[in-house]
């Protein structure tokens, strides 16, 4: 066996592929990927093979026996198990068997990796456990051999290798791959045999033990003058922002990349650049689709009636893949929320016949769902359903279906399974289910733009050499390995056995992140510190900054608030789309009647906002209704935002009022449940790749934000609940006109967050998002005089919440300057109709104004810009 050590600097691809033909093993994808990129052999010269380690690992150990995927392995294990064991390992029924098939093939895994013939240092009750799993992995592979099947642990064992695919070449390289089990160290030595073996290792020789191949430390590499950054923010959503900054003014050719095994904020940025990372067909429409109609199904299951509970498809209809399929309308919608205003609960086949018929369809499918006795059954059923979905579904969601279609196939072609009621009590939604785990968990990719930047998690980046690489969230959490130990044994006691496995993958963790460093001219890393979110920088950036002095630097986004950073994310560049080449038109202003009005308008506070600011727009928005019709893209809205944060603070507000209960006594559960409930509630609002962004970020600062709001507001709480008022008025009586102009009563109108009263004076509170004007309190206050000058005390206070900020801006009782604005908005009215039309006047907010194409104003000589 030959070991090549290489420094830090060099170009490993350049150093180690040649042009004489041999094997090349990766231990990561996307450099076998480069390495292919990177061969030139001659023309009708022998090529070089490449294949990943877990490639050459299976056609190592092929066998002309039928090799059993690993996905098929728990049908087998769970036909093994006797019905005491299945008592003992808590497994009702077959969908209890995954995570005993993972931790039971996981177990002998390790024993096989690290040559253990018995463990050591043991309790009587693990002891009693291993019995256990060695009887029942007799049973299994009997079953296997029975069948005249093999699995990948059973070939392994037997360790007959199959070397027929590697005897045309002579040489066998292993790409930089530091870490082997004492099992693959003989497998290496027996190979030696056979072939020249070489390992390719980016590290210096005393790191590495060739006795053990593994990897025992890592020494820094000598850098005289290193070109290394550390910029600091106090989050994660600044330190995003400041590394994608980085990314836009860089003028040389720069590469991404976040510690770890994925990129966190991949469902953001998924459009703009490549995260390399892939998600599971469990996250898409088309599951989501199929798992509410299996819930469906499984809500009525064991009645002799069909019943269809209205939630579940209230669930199912919210999804617009349901709604496309079953052709349902927004008159069918009037219908089914008539149902649920009446109480009903459930639906019957007679309610749908007269009410929903367009819900027929569904019935018919739940029925032929309960059907299903076999796979063959189970495939005809989603072949029907999947005829009138496929043409909404991508490429790549499609492949995922028809590959688990054609799994379930071959369970069914080998004979594995004599009888599915042993496995399922109700074999339709049994065999339903089977499917949606097999596909559940099919990997679909992010990204489908060609355009975008690549972005690797460090643990999959290739090892290329780099010119300039910015690095994100290397942070201390990154580089934790997850749990100690394995299954039902400590990580002190596979110490004890000589099993190094925490210390092994902190190591290798460690080691990818510097190598990357390492290799590139120029490096960026961001890091947070915080400490009440309990985020630390990367312990390695201390060692780093000791041995080369350097220093943490805040990044310049560090003195913004994260308000305004958020901000950053919103797209408020939305172009209207409306067009009209007869300028001649737009050069006079619209007449203004009082028909425009009707006989009764009631005016809000942004109605009174617009009408005061431009007549024009006022007339083109709430009169005309004229809809902007913006071309918008994947982005963050502030509108939706707004939206959200106004339903959680009701949501919690309303949560307290009916438990008797003061906001702040609301715990930490439930408050996280009513936050992240209010999110799902308007998904349809939001674009789905952001959905996350908002429940892992968004519920955050919502949910410190209400905990502060909730301390400020007890000192003002009144002892009878049933004064907090939420999202007041509900109007329950004849609101009372303000004035009449022209014929046209006029009345007052709008919601108010959170209305309070006291024996002495009532407390209006206006939650925002963004900026906000006390006139808004003023109005309020004034419509709360018109129409409830009889019950409302003599004194007012007022506030302005901002969420985002976490700050009260408090306005005091004010009555004049209340009727002021009363009094302006008579004047403004009285004045259009007396001038009788909708004038238009230039101002700089012009330019943001979404009917800026349609108004067109222009600046004359005797109008003045304000």
């Amino acid at each position: 066996m030959e070991f090549n050590y290489y420094s830090y600097a060099d170009d490993l691809f350049a150093k180690v592929i040649q042009q004489q033909p041999a094997v090349y093993i990766f231990d990561n994808y996307y450099d076998l990927k480069i390495a292919i990129e990177n061969y030139n052999p001659q023309p009708l010269q022998q090529q070089s093979l490449f294949l990943t380690l877990t490639e050459f690992k299976e056609r190592l150990f092929g066998s002309e026996q039928l090799l059993v995927k690993e996905e098929k392995l728990p049908l087998l294990l769970y036909s093994v198990l006797t019905k005491a064991e299945k008592t003992e390992l808590r497994i009702e029924n077959y969908q209890d068997i995954y995570q005993f098939s993972s931790r039971f093939f996981a177990y002998f895994k390790l024993c096989l990796d690290y040559k253990i013939k018995q463990l050591t240092d043991l309790t009587d009750w693990q002891k009693a456990r291993i019995d256990r799993l060695e009887k029942i992995k007799i049973r299994y592979q009997n079953l296997l051999h029975d069948l005249g099947y093999v699995d990948q642990l059973t070939l392994q064992e037997k360790m007959n290798l199959n070397i027929d695919f590697l005897t045309e070449y002579q040489q066998l390289n292993f790409f930089n791959i530091v870490n082997f089990t004492p099992y693959f160290k003989d497998l290496l030595n027996q190979l030696a045999g056979n072939f020249k073996i070489k390992l390719h290792l980016q590290l210096y020789p005393e790191d590495f033990s060739e006795n053990d191949l593994t990897l025992k430390q890592i020494t820094l590499p000598a850098i005289k003058q290193p070109k290394i950054e550390i910029k600091k923010n106090n989050s994660k959503l600044k330190s995003l922002a400041a590394f994608l900054t980085e990314l836009e003014i860089s003028s040389q050719e720069v590469e991404l990349m976040e510690v770890g095994s994925k990129v966190e904020a991949a469902n953001i940025l998924s459009q703009k650049v490549d995260c390399k990372n892939s998600k599971n067909c469990h996250s898409t429409e088309l599951y989501a689709f199929l798992q509410s109609l299996y819930s469906l199904y499984q809500s009525g299951e064991n009645d002799t009636e069909l019943l269809i509970d209205l939630q579940l498809l209230n669930d199912l209809l919210s999804q617009s893949i349901a709604r496309n399929w079953l052709g349902f309308t927004a008159e069918d919608f009037q219908r089914l929320q008539e149902l649920i205003r009446e109480d009903y609960y459930y639906l019957d086949r007679s309610i749908i016949q007269k009410k929903l018929p367009n819900l027929k369809p569904l019935v018919k499918i739940l029925v032929k769902l309960k059907q299903i006795s076999s796979i063959d059954d189970l495939i005809r059923f989603l072949l029907q359903i999947a005829a009138d979905l496929f043409q909404q579904e991508s490429k790549d969601i499609l492949e995922k279906f028809s590959d688990t279609l054609l799994e379930l196939q071959s369970i069914e072609r080998l004979g594995i399974i004599d009888d599915w009621q042993l496995y399922y009590a109700d074999q339709g939604g049994g065999l339903f289910s089977l499917f949606l785990n097999h596909f559940a968990f099919k990997k679909i990719t992010l990204s489908d733009n060609p355009a975008a930047v690549d972005f690797f998690p460090s643990e999959l980046a290739p090892q290329t050499k780099r010119k300039k690489l910015l690095i994100n969230n290397c942070i201390q959490a990154e580089f934790k390995t997850g749990s100690a130990g394995l299954y039902f044994l400590s990580e002190k006691q596979l110490q004890a056995n000589n099993i190094h496995l925490q210390q092994k993958k902190q190591l290798t963790k460690k080691y990818k992140f510097l190598r990357h460093l390492f290799n590139a001219d120029q490096v960026i890393i961001f890091t947070v510190e915080n400490e009440s979110e309990s985020i630390t920088p990367a312990v390695i950036l201390e060692e780093l900054a000791l041995e080369y002095e350097l220093s943490f630097v805040p990044s310049t986004l560090h003195k913004f608030t994260e308000k305004e950073v958020l901000a950053k994310f919103f797209n408020f560049k939305l172009k209207p789309a409306l067009r009209n080449q007869d300028l001649v038109s737009f050069k006079k202003d619209l007449s203004a009647a009082q028909v425009d009005f009707g006989r009764q308008f009631n005016f809000s506070y942004y109605k009174y906002k617009y009408f005061k600011d431009c007549y024009h727009r006022f007339y083109l928005e709430y009169l005309a209704k004229l809809p902007t019709e913006l071309e918008i893209k994947p982005a963050l809205s502030l509108a939706v935002l707004g939206i959200i944060a106004h339903q959680v603070f009701a949501d919690l507000l309303n949560y307290a009022k009916q438990q008797q209960i003061y906001p702040a006594q609301i715990s930490g559960n439930i408050r996280q449940k009513l936050i992240i409930s209010a999110i799902r509630k308007n998904k349809l609002k939001l674009d789905k790749d952001y959905l996350t962004f908002y429940e892992q970020i968004i519920a955050q600062t919502l949910n410190s934000s209400f905990l502060h709001f909730s301390k400020l507001l007890q000192k003002y709480l009144p002892v009878d609940f049933e004064d907090i008022l939420v999202e007041w008025p509900e109007w329950d009586y004849q609101r009372q006109q303000y004035f009449s102009s022209q014929k046209v009563d006029f009345y007052l109108s709008g919601r108010i967050d959170l209305l309070i009263f006291s024996p002495t004076d009532y407390f209006i509170i206006d939650f925002k998002t963004g900026s906000g004007d006390q006139k808004q309190l003023d109005f309020y206050s004034l419509m709360l005089r018109q129409n409830y000058a009889e019950n409302l005390p003599a004194q007012s206070r007022k506030a302005i919440y901002n969420i985002f900020a976490e700050a009260f801006e408090h306005s005091y009782h004010n009555q004049e300057k209340e009727d002021q604005l009363g009094s302006e908005l008579q004047i403004l009215t009285e004045k259009l109709f007396a001038v009788g039309k909708y004038e238009r006047i230039y101002k700089s907010r012009c330019q943001s104004c979404p009917y800026q194409e349609i108004c067109r104003v222009e600046v004359t000589a005797d109008e003045k810009s304000y």
